[in-house]
C-alpha cells in the first residue's frame, strides 16, 4: 500500500489472513476519510514487523492469523514504544477469545460481520485509548469485567482515566494539589491517584509520568 498521508489522522494498518477483507476495508476507510491506512499484513509476524517498522497509532487485526497466533501477536505488540493499540476481530462470539485478547492488550474486540459504521466508530476509541466491546451490554461488561480483569492480570494494572488526566497535568508541570484544585477534587483524593499512578507505572518520579504522556500521546514531546 502507498497512503497519501493527511496530519491529525490516526495511521492504521490491517491485519488478516484474506487479501480480499484487507484490501476492501482499507477501500472503505479511505473512502470514509477518517484515518490513514499505512500498510497491511497476512500473518503474526508480517503485523509484528509492520508495527516495528510503520509504527502506526493502530492495528485492527483479525484474531485467527497464520504462521503466530493473534495473542501472541498483540502481546508483542504491546511492548513495543511507540506501543500501538490493537483492535481485534473475531469470528465468532467467543469469550475465552475476548477475554485472551483483552489479557493480552487489545482495546476492542468486534465480530468480523460488524458494520462500517460501528467498526469505524470503535477505532476512534481505540485511537484515543478507550476501550470498545460490541453488543448492547458492552460498556457493563468493560466497566464490570474487562477493567477489573485487566487490573488484576496485567502487572501494575492499567490507567484510569481519572489516572491519565492527573498523569497530565504533573507531566505539565502541575503540583498534585494544583491537580486537584484543577479537577476539582480533594488534595487527599489527587495523592492517592498519584502513588496509584507510580505503582502502575513502576515510576520513581515525575520524568517517568512524563515519558509515560509522551508515549501516549497525552502530551507533545
Amino acid at each position: 500500500m502507498s497512503p497519501t498521508l493527511s496530519l491529525g489522522k490516526p495511521n492504521i494498518i490491517i491485519v488478516d489472513e484474506q487479501t480480499l477483507f484487507r484490501e476492501g476495508l482499507a477501500s472503505l476507510f479511505r473512502q470514509e476519510g477518517s484515518v490513514n491506512v499505512i500498510g497491511d499484513g497476512c500473518d503474526g509476524l508480517e503485523a509484528v514487523e509492520k508495527a516495528a517498522t510503520l509504527r502506526p497509532d493502530v492495528i485492527i487485526m483479525s484474531l485467527t492469523l497464520p504462521k503466530l497466533d493473534a495473542v501472541s501477536t498483540i502481546k508483542r505488540i504491546r511492548k513495543m514504544t511507540p506501543c500501538p493499540e490493537v483492535l481485534a476481530l473475531g469470528a465468532t462470539h467467543n469469550e475465552t477469545q475476548m477475554r485472551e485478547a483483552f489479557e493480552a492488550g487489545a482495546r476492542a474486540y468486534l465480530l468480523k460481520h460488524c458494520d462500517f459504521q460501528e467498526l469505524s466508530f470503535a477505532l476512534s476509541k481505540v485511537a484515543k485509548g478507550e476501550f470498545y466491546l460490541a453488543g448492547p451490554g458492552g460498556n457493563d461488561v468493560i466497566a464490570e469485567y474487562v477493567r477489573p480483569l485487566l487490573e488484576n492480570t496485567r502487572p501494575g494494572g492499567i490507567m484510569t482515566q481519572r489516572e491519565r488526566e492527573i498523569a497530565k497535568l504533573l507531566a505539565d508541570g502541575y503540583s498534585t494539589k494544583e491537580a486537584a484544585d484543577v479537577l476539582n477534587i480533594s488534595p487527599k483524593t489527587a495523592e492517592t491517584h498519584r502513588a496509584a499512578i507510580m505503582k502502575k507505572l513502576g515510576a520513581k518520579n515525575v520524568t517517568d509520568i512524563v515519558r509515560y504522556c509522551i508515549r501516549n500521546r497525552l502530551i507533545e514531546p
